[in-house]
């Protein structure tokens, strides 16, 4: 009996030790680059991307100024051509979360890329958490302003990050042309949150939970509450709609797959249920997204060719009426 107490004892001893070496390790990683060490990542490519900032504020806290971090790839001047393919992260996470993606030759070749730290991730004033996702999707949308000539807009979001695609498709129905969501956390309450999120969240143990985790613990909270808030506008969404999912995903619930098919009621839409995948789409399956991404890509420019050879009849129908005419 002596022996079993010992036993249980250390290991007690070695899960408190565990986890106070996992809080004070995570007090000294906020999960974000440097602009210094992004350059210096992509320093051997070809096509090298571009940091960027810009101030924003809410309708809604209009005196709050924010200050927001971009990456792009470049693109020649007035070069409008290229579709944009913006990608939003998840929690806790930042830009750099894509960053394999901007490292695609194939990619690379068909469209600019974008990638953003979200209000209060990466750069994007850091610390400061927003937990709207209306006002999260409002200090994006200059964003989608500076894309708005782009010939293709598409926007993938990943966990948290596809609610806020979900909002901003909701208020860009003519601009945002195809939204991918991956893992995306939809419909109200369709997520885990564990006990000890609401632990971390007490007044004498909050000041000890490391930044990023506080960051990520607070959106968490007042997720569902945020979801609630858009509820209403999800008839607005417009655009073509892909989901990826894991099957055994049980952070955020596969059902959020159907709950976007249900109230996706203007948006056309098509799913792809990974069996064997959990929350971890964009590491072990970023190939795999790549080529859906490419597939959209690909699709938009099959229909823009057919487009344009369908007007070119048409012009040469007119052109002849006026030389009969003539």
């Amino acid at each position: 009996m002596k022996r079993v107490l010992r036993t249980l004892r250390w290991i007690f001893f070695a899960i408190l030790f565990l986890a106070a070496g996992t809080v004070v390790v995570a007090w000294f990683i906020d999960g974000r680059q440097t602009d210094a060490e992004l350059a210096e990542e992509f320093s051997t490519l070809r096509t090298k991307p571009v940091v960027h900032y810009y101030h924003a504020n809410s309708r809604r806290s209009e005196k709050q100024l924010r200050t927001i971090r971009f990456m792009e790839t470049p693109r020649t001047s007035g070069d409008t051509t290229l579709p944009v393919v913006l990608f939003i992260h998840g929690a806790p996470s930042s830009l750099s979360f894509f960053n394999e993606f901007f490292k695609d030759t194939t990619l690379l070749n068909r469209a600019q890329l974008v990638a953003v730290d979200r209000p209060g991730y990466g750069y994007s004033d850091f610390g400061s958490v927003e937990t709207s996702i209306i006002r999260q999707a409002e200090l994006l949308q200059p964003l989608i302003e500076r894309y708005r000539k782009a010939p293709f807009l598409m926007v993938v979001g990943s966990s948290y990050g596809g609610s806020v695609s979900a909002r901003l498709a909701m208020t860009n129905p003519e601009r945002i042309n195809h939204v991918v969501f991956v893992s995306s956390a939809l419909g109200p309450g369709l997520e885990r949150t564990y006990p000890i999120s609401y632990f971390a969240n007490s007044p004498l143990i909050r000041w000890g939970v490391p930044p990023l985790l506080r960051l990520a613990n607070d959106e968490k909270l007042a997720h569902r509450q945020a979801l609630e808030a858009i509820l209403p506008d999800w008839p607005k969404i417009r655009a073509n709609i892909t989901m990826l999912h894991g099957q055994r995903d049980e952070l955020v619930y596969p059902t959020n797959v159907t709950f976007a098919q249900h109230h996706l009621v203007n948006a056309q839409v098509k799913q792809f249920l990974l069996p064997e995948n959990r929350h971890d789409i964009v590491f072990n399956k970023r190939e795999y997204m790549t080529q859906i991404i490419l597939d959209i890509l690909t699709r938009r420019d099959v229909k823009e060719t057919v487009n344009m050879k369908a007007m070119a009849v048409k012009q040469v129908k007119a052109d002849h009426k006026e030389v009969i005419k003539l």
